[in-house]
């Protein structure tokens, strides 16, 4: 005679406790498993370069501004974390006074590129075939000059300066923009959810505000976040040149064209701002592409 054993029996005949399902993994342990650690580290740079920006006093060591001649020129050391200018200023601290000059012009290119894109793609994504057309085609236009040679078209019309400088990069970076959102709106207008509007009686601008700019509105933050890098680059090749910020302003672009000219007695001066451009512009490119890949899996 075979004896069948029940699973949930012991050997001594005893009945074995049900064992309880594992627990769901929480929505914040999903995250952390499912983002590389590059992605943290560049968050973490990130954090602090916009805690910089907002607090430059928690980190200031010396005042950005001060001049010292008898001791420009050091080296690097416990003293002058980043060395020391031709001028004796110490050049941590104008890399950390300047982050937040930097951040902001990047921003409010971002920003003004951003306005003008929105302004010109979901205005040809709603339009007839005839203002629809001329809108591609003026964007076309724009397209046919490099992003950053027009904006110094637009210095050269305008004149130099901080404020120029970020309106020339928002209209350079404007074009780009407006194509992707012409293309975000007209598959918005496509959706199914806007013929049900249309159905219901909803009016033209009630279905354009309520309806279609919230969902082309969606993605805008990723392309901040991935456009605020360009933007700074953009805006420090200008100070670079002489058409931003203007010396002794502490602004990366600025300070690496002041320092080029003593990369072989203090490579210090023009190397750490530098550095901090492309910790800039690859912290918010790296972090706005996990964001990208994490909303189109979301989609």
């Amino acid at each position: 005679m075979s004896l069948t054993l029940d699973p949930t029996t012991t050997a001594e005949g005893g009945s074995a406790a049900p064992s309880s399902p594992a627990p769901a993994p929480s929505r914040a342990g999903r995250l952390v498993r499912n983002t590389p650690i590059g992605v943290w580290i560049a968050a973490a740079l990130l954090a602090f370069l916009v805690l910089a920006a907002i607090a430059p006093s928690v980190f200031l060591r010396q005042d950005p501004f001060e001049i010292d001649p008898a001791n420009a020129f050091q080296s690097p050391d416990g003293l002058h974390l980043f060395g020391t200018d031709q001028n004796g200023r110490d050049v941590f601290s104008r890399v950390i006074a300047g982050t937040g000059q930097s951040l902001l012009l990047g921003l409010a290119a971002t920003a003004i590129g951003l306005i003008l894109g929105c302004a010109l793609g979901i205005t040809a994504g709603v339009s007839g075939r005839w203002l629809d057309s001329a809108i591609c085609r003026f964007v076309e236009i724009l397209f046919a000059f490099p992003g950053l040679l027009l904006a110094l078209i637009v210095i050269a019309v305008s004149g130099t300066g901080v404020v120029t400088a970020a309106i020339a990069v928002g209209v350079g970076s404007a074009p780009g923009y407006a194509r992707m959102l012409r293309t975000q709106t007209l598959q918005v207008v496509a959706a199914p959810y806007v013929e049900t509007a249309l159905a219901l009686g909803r009016s033209t601008s009630h279905i354009l505000w309520h309806t279609i700019v919230p969902n082309v509105a969606r993605p805008l933050f990723v392309l901040v976040t991935l456009g605020i890098g360009q933007a700074i680059v953009w805006a420090s090749s200008l100070s670079f040149l002489g058409l931003g910020a203007q010396p002794p302003a502490a602004e990366w672009g600025a300070m690496l064209a002041d320092g080029r000219n003593y990369l072989q007695v203090a490579w210090w001066i023009a190397a750490f701002p530098g550095i901090f451009i492309t910790l800039a512009a690859l912290t918010t490119t790296v972090v706005g592409h996990h964001l990208q890949r994490r909303l189109e899996a979301e989609v």
